[in-house]
Order: C-alpha cells, then sequence, then structure tokens
C-alpha cells in the first residue's frame, strides 16, 4: 500500500487504518498556523520540513466553546462524547486523508469534506466521519479543519489599512479554500485525481460548500458539491441569515472589541484565543437571523455578493449537485428562529432545497435531491434529528450508541454508496458496494421532479405539484408580482 508521499512541504508517513488496506494521513498541514500577527490574516503556505513526518496523530480542533462536557446535551452525547480530551488551538489548519491507493498512479476520485457546526463548532474528525468506510469504497477522502467563530469570521477597519486588498470576515472559509487548493495541487501524490474533486458538508459545512461554488476565487477546483441540510438557495422565509456585508461584519469587529476592552486589532491579538472565542460566543445578532454573529461575509473578494442572486442569476460554478434535509430537523430550526416547536410547521428546508432543485433544472445543472425519512431508534425517539444522516453517509453506525439492526446497515451501506458514486461519477446511480444495483435515482428536471426518500430503503417520489406549492416557490424565490 501507498504509506510514505511527498508532498510541497515534505515528505509524510501515513498509517495502517483498521483496515490495512487504507493509509490514514493524520494532521496534515495545509497552510501556516494563523497565530500571533497571521490571527486574522488570509491563509499562508505551510511551512516547509526535513526529513518524514508522521502523520499519525489527528491537529488540534479549532478554538471554540467546551466541548463534551455535558452529557444532557443532545449532540453531546450523539456527535462528541468523548471531545472533551482533545486540545483546542489556533493552529489548527490540518487535513486528515484516507486513501485505498496501492500507488500514485491509481488516480482515485476525491470527496473534500467540511464539517457543519454553525460556523463556531465542530471538527473535522467528529466521531460520525469514518473516512477509512468511505475510502474502502474506492475513493479518497479529506476533512478539513479551519478557523471558527470570532477568529474565523472577524472583521474590522484595522484591518483595511494592515491588509489593504486582502480579504476579511471570511477567514474560515478562505481555509476551506486554502485546504482544497492544497488538495489540488497534491492529491496525485497519494493516488488521487485532482480533476476529480467533489466538495462536500453538511449544516454549516454545506453552507460553506455554497460560497465556494459561488467564490470566484475556487473555479475550476472542483467538478461535484454535495450540500445536506444546508446552503443551497436562500429565499424569502430561509432559516439562515443572509451573508454579512462588510459594514456589518466590521461593526460586529468593533462590537466584539469593546466588549473584550480592546482599542485596536493589534492589541486584541495579545489575547488569548480562548478569550476571543468565548467573548465571540456571547455576543448576539441583534435581531438578526441566527444563533450568533459569525458567518459569511460579502467582502468583495472571496464573495462579490450573496447567494441569492449569485444563484438566481446563475452566477455559480457548472458542477453537477446533490443535495437535500432530514425530515425531522424542521422543528429544530423552528425552535431556533421561530421560537415555535409545532408539529404543523412547515419544515423550511423542504421549500429551500426544492427552490433550488427547481432552479438548478431551469439554469440546465445536474441536480438530485433527497429527503432523509429514516427510523432512527433510540429512548429519546429523535426522528430523523438533523445530522441523523451522518451516520449512513459515512457507514459509521458501528461507532454510535444507538441500538441499529440490520435494516440500518443496509441503508447505511446503500446511502455511503450512493454518495461515493457521486463522487465517482457525479451520478449517485450504479451498483451498491456489495454489487447489486441500487434503486434508481433520477435528477431532478423541469418536467419531472423526482426527489429520492431515503426510509426503511431508498425510494424515489414525485413533487407534488399543486398550484399551493408553486405560489409557495414562487414567494420563496422573489418571483411574484
Amino acid at each position: 500500500m501507498l504509506r510514505k508521499v511527498l508532498v510541497e512541504s515534505g515528505e509524510l508517513q501515513g498509517v495502517p487504518g483498521g483496515d490495512p488496506r487504507i493509509t490514514i494521513y493524520k494532521g496534515v498541514p495545509y497552510a501556516a498556523p494563523p497565530v500571533g500577527k497571521l490571527r486574522w490574516r488570509e491563509p499562508r503556505p505551510a511551512d516547509k520540513w526535513d526529513g518524514v513526518r508522521m502523520a499519525d496523530r489527528f491537529a488540534p480542533v479549532s478554538v471554540q466553546g467546551q466541548m463534551g462536557v455535558d452529557w444532557s446535551e443532545f449532540y453531546t452525547r450523539e456527535l462528541g462524547p468523548t471531545a472533551y480530551e482533545y486540545e483546542m488551538s489556533e493552529d489548527c489548519l490540518y487535513l486528515n486523508i484516507w486513501s485505498p491507493a496501492v500507488s500514485e498512479d491509481d488516480r482515485l476520485p476525491v470527496f473534500y469534506y467540511i464539517h457543519g457546526g454553525g460556523y463556531v463548532g465542530g471538527y473535522s474528525y467528529e466521531m460520525e466521519f469514518d473516512g477509512e468506510r468511505v475510502a474502502a469504497k474506492g475513493i479518497i477522502m479529506v476533512t478539513v479543519g479551519y478557523r471558527l467563530g470570532a477568529l474565523g469570521f472577524f472583521a474590522h477597519r484595522d484591518l483595511d489599512r494592515e491588509a489593504p486588498g486582502e480579504s476579511q470576515g471570511n477567514f474560515g472559509l478562505l481555509d476551506q479554500a486554502a485546504g482544497l487548493a492544497w488538495v489540488k495541487r497534491n492529491i496525485a501524490a497519494f493516488g488521487g485525481d485532482p480533476d476529480n474533486i467533489t466538495i462536500g458538508g453538511q449544516s454549516a459545512g454545506a453552507g460553506s460548500v455554497t460560497t465556494l461554488i459561488t467564490s470566484p476565487l475556487t473555479k475550476g477546483m472542483f467538478i461535484g458539491a454535495i450540500m445536506m441540510s444546508g446552503g443551497g438557495l436562500n429565499g424569502v422565509g430561509s432559516p439562515f441569515k443572509p451573508w454579512r456585508s462588510l459594514d456589518q461584519a466590521q461593526a460586529d469587529g468593533q462590537l466584539l472589541l469593546d466588549t473584550l476592552h480592546v482599542k485596536s486589532v493589534e492589541e486584541a491579538r495579545r489575547l488569548p484565543a480562548q478569550v476571543i472565542a468565548m467573548t465571540g460566543l456571547g455576543l448576539k445578532p441583534d435581531g438578526r437571523k441566527g444563533p450568533n454573529l459569525w458567518g459569511p461575509t460579502v467582502d468583495h473578494r472571496f464573495l462579490l455578493e450573496d447567494s441569492f442572486p449569485a444563484m438566481m442569476e446563475g452566477r455559480i460554478h457548472d458542477v453537477a449537485y446533490l443535495f437535500g434535509h432530514t425530515y425531522d430537523e424542521g422543528s429544530l430550526f423552528n425552535r431556533m428562529f421561530r421560537g415555535s416547536s409545532k408539529e404543523e410547521d412547515v419544515n423550511p428546508f423542504t421549500l429551500f432545497h426544492g427552490c433550488f432543485a427547481q432552479l438548478m433544472a431551469e439554469q440546465g445543472r445536474t441536480a438530485y435531491t433527497y429527503v432523509f425519512r429514516h427510523d432512527i431508534p433510540g429512548e429519546d425517539r429523535p426522528g430523523a434529528y438533523h445530522g441523523s444522516d451522518l451516520w449512513f453517509v459515512f457507514d459509521s453506525l458501528g461507532r454510535c450508541w444507538r441500538p441499529f439492526e440490520g435494516k440500518h446497515y443496509d441503508l447505511a451501506r446503500q446511502v455511503s454508496s450512493y454518495w461515493v458514486n457521486f463522487v465517482k461519477y457525479q451520478d449517485p446511480n450504479g451498483l451498491d458496494c456489495n454489487g447489486e444495483k441500487l434503486p434508481s435515482w433520477h435528477n431532478y428536471t423541469g418536467d419531472r421532479h423526482m426527489i429520492m426518500i431515503f426510509g426503511d430503503e431508498p425510494h424515489e417520489v414525485e413533487e407534488e405539484d399543486s398550484e399551493q406549492l408553486r405560489l409557495k416557490k414562487q414567494e420563496y424565490m422573489g418571483r411574484t408580482e
């Protein structure tokens, strides 16, 4: 197997996975540590090293609120029960790479995955991200760490004077783009195909994908995009806030400095990263949608405009798309944004992804859409909650505490196979990893509004064609007169 590779910074030594046919490269630096004077600056190239660097340990988690200390909290128990053990640091710009390649000549497709967490939390090796299981199906899996919260999405007028022409307000997104560019330059050494990269993410990771398909700086870097429970068309009534203007982002930055009782960015750089992060988490968005201040900024360099006009007018990258949501996550977002959890409330993602699918079809783009509606077991009866599909996409049910049974494992194998097929061919159809043909999944077109439902087993349905739904879509897309 391919265990040692030469990349632009030096030699890397990977380690065998639990499946020894997979080589794992943990903590691969793709940019210089954004510390000291590089706090709140665009990512710089990683330093070179002498000799062979062992890639056998995950890097620190990006600085955020303390993780994994409250087991009564749903997502601590679900996704981060051991997260309290992990080191946090500003020095967090690292990739993790799982490769089944035997040689550099294999030219395997690449899946570049961005974790969620509301732009303020999460990390690249959460327990549901089993890159080994995905890589075993014949692709290279990459996950990326990036700056979060006030450290990743800060803007201030001091930066205009300090670094004229540089982006600000999007440091975490620039990190993701820098990691993607590093993968494109170096993945051939791992047996990957730099011309067959698909990006993907869930929740804020899907929102990040939306920025990458919109930014002029990432054009030509990937050929497919997967958005799970986030991203897509940010229309009227969307559960997500529009991207901030640069003026708003800089006002948020000034609020942070005022709350920290410092007078300049230079002075703020001398404060501990944890103080910056925790203070930033305590600031509220003052009537804007969303639970926190931090997120994408229209900075006129990385992002030229908000996603809604960019998508409505077709100013996004011409790649294949796969997107969808879980059936019961609407209750979470209704509680967060509307103060309600009534059963009759509409899942905001129903319109959110339905309109995006229609728009992609109108623009002649390939688009596959899904709803994850499987029965998730457990005494808490959580339904198909926000993030429940991750266990199936990564075929990682064995890592979860829930009492999954045979039907769940069958569906996980199928869902993961669809995702891998999309990464390979920009089409989820084809064979299950057990060699059987997967149920057909037709793309969403102007004539056939097909949606894949992941229930006890995958099956397609055609979106209802009612006057009420058409009117709702017109309103959401701003097409009413």
